[in-house]
C-alpha cells in the first residue's frame, strides 16, 4: 500500500488473524500506524477470536469483523464457507483500501476472493484466482503444499515480503522488537512505523490483592512494603511443541526463596484476566509462543526460556541461553538414551534472583 496516498474521510479495513499473539503485536502496532497516518480515516479490523478483545483494548470504538475460534475449522471447503460468509459482510461497506497483513492460507484466500471481486486489495493474498482454486480442487489436482506453505501459496504487494522466509535475526541489522519489528518495517515496508504494541491496562479486570496470614493467624491484604516479589509462570505453550516440564519444581524453588508465584499449568484463565495478573507480576517466564507477549503487553519484564528458539526473534527484556530440542521432552526429538538439556529449575531460580538483584541497584 502506498502510504502517501490520499485516503482522507475514507475508510480502510486491516486484517491480522492468525493468533491473538499476532493481532496484539502486529496487528495493534498496524492499527495505530495507520490511524496516525490518516488520522481522518475510519479503520476497521479483521481478526480471530480473542483478537477483538485486544483490539477493542486499543479503542473500545473500533468496529471489528471476526471469527470465533470454532468457526475456523480444519476442513478446507468448511473454512472456504466461513470466509466467503465475511466476505459478504466486508464487501457492502466498500472499502477505499482492505490491507491483509495476514499470510496465513484463509486470510490470503479471503483477501484473493475480494481483490477478484473488484475490491482495492494490498498486502498478501493467494498467487491464482479463486475461480482456479476451485477448479484444482474439483480436479482433485490441488496439491496439499500449496495449502501449507506460503513459498507456494502467496503472493503480495509488499515489496519486501521476499525476506519473510529469510533467516533476518542472523544478520546484522537488529530490530528491537524482533519480529514484529521485521515484518512490519521490511516485510511490509512501513520504515516510518512506531512499534506500540503496549495495551491499556485500565480497562482490564481487577487482579486480585494477595492475601496473607499475618502473625495473629489473620487474613489480609499483603502490606506494600512488605510485599515479595510476584512471578508469573506462563510455561503451558510453545513455538516447539513442548511445554516446560519443571514448572512446579520452579514454582517451588522460587516460593523457597520467597517469591511470590502464580502459574497457569492448572487452568486456562480468560485472556482478560490473564493479562489483569501478568499485569499485576513483577516478572513473567515464558517459553516461545502464545503466551510470550503478555508481559511486554502490559509492561510487565519477560524472561524468556529460549529453548532452541533464538531470542532475537522476539527481543524479550531477559532470555537463557539458546539449546538444542531437549531429546526427552520434544515429541520431535524424543529419545531414551539422551538427557534432559532444558534449563534446570534451580540455575533458572538464581538466574531471576540476580535479575532482581541487579534491578535494586
Amino acid at each position: 500500500m502506498n502510504e502517501s496516498a490520499s485516503l482522507k474521510s475514507e475508510r480502510i479495513l486491516l486484517i491480522r488473524m492468525l493468533s491473538v499473539k499476532d493481532a496484539a503485536t502486529i496487528g495493534v502496532a498496524a492499527f495505530r500506524h495507520f490511524r496516525q497516518a490518516f488520522p481522518d480515516s475510519h479503520i476497521d479490523f479483521l481478526t480471530f477470536g480473542d483478537g477483538v478483545d485486544i483490539i477493542k483494548l486499543i479503542d473500545p470504538d473500533i468496529t471489528t469483523f471476526s471469527l470465533p475460534a470454532h468457526a475456523w475449522p480444519n476442513d478446507l471447503l468448511v473454512a472456504i464457507e466461513a470466509f466467503l460468509g465475511l466476505a459478504e459482510k466486508i464487501i457492502p461497506n466498500q472499502y477505499s483500501q482492505i490491507v491483509n497483513l495476514d499470510t496465513a492460507f484463509m486470510p490470503c484466500f479471503l483477501a484473493r476472493f475480494l481483490h477478484d471481486a473488484g475490491e482495492n486489495v494490498a498486502g498478501d493474498m493467494l498467487n491464482i484466482s479463486v475461480q482456479s482454486l476451485f477448479s484444482q480442487f474439483k480436479e482433485q489436482s490441488l496439491k496439499p503444499e500449496f495449502v501449507q506453505s506460503t513459498e507456494y501459496y502467496m503472493q503480495s504487494t509488499f515489496s519486501g515480503m521476499s525476506r519473510l522466509h529469510s533467516r533476518w535475526w542472523d544478520t546484522q541489522q537488529q530490530f528491537d522488537a524482533g519480529f514484529t519489528e521485521f515484518y512490519l518495517r521490511e516485510c511490509c515496508g512501513f520504515k516510518n512505523i512506531d512499534i506500540d504494541v503496549r495495551i491499556p491496562t485500565e480497562h482490564l479486570p481487577a487482579a486480585k490483592s494477595p492475601i496473607f496470614l499475618n502473625d495473629k493467624g489473620n487474613s489480609g491484604v499483603q502490606d506494600s512494603i512488605e510485599h515479595p516479589k510476584t512471578i508469573a509462570l506462563c510455561l503451558t505453550d510453545a513455538h516447539d511443541g513442548y511445554a516446560y516440564p519443571y514448572v512446579l519444581e520452579l514454582k517451588h524453588v522460587l516460593e523457597a526463596k520467597g517469591y511470590r508465584v502464580w502459574t497457569n499449568a492448572q487452568s486456562k484463565l480468560p485472556l482478560l484476566e490473564m493479562l489483569s495478573k501478568v499485569s499485576a507480576a513483577d516478572l513473567v517466564v515464558t517459553k516461545p509462543g502464545e503466551s510470550q507477549w503478555y508481559g511486554t503487553a502490559v509492561g510487565c519484564l519477560t524472561l524468556l526460556i529460549s529453548a532452541s528458539e533464538s531470542p532475537l526473534l522476539s527481543m524479550p527484556d531477559y532470555a537463557t541461553e539458546q539449546t538444542e530440542r531437549c531429546p526427552v521432552h520434544c515429541p520431535f526429538t524424543q529419545s531414551n538414551h539422551e538427557q534432559c538439556c532444558c534449563d534446570k529449575p534451580e540455575e533458572l531460580a538464581d538466574g531471576i534472583e540476580s535479575i532482581f538483584t541487579e534491578l535494586s541497584r
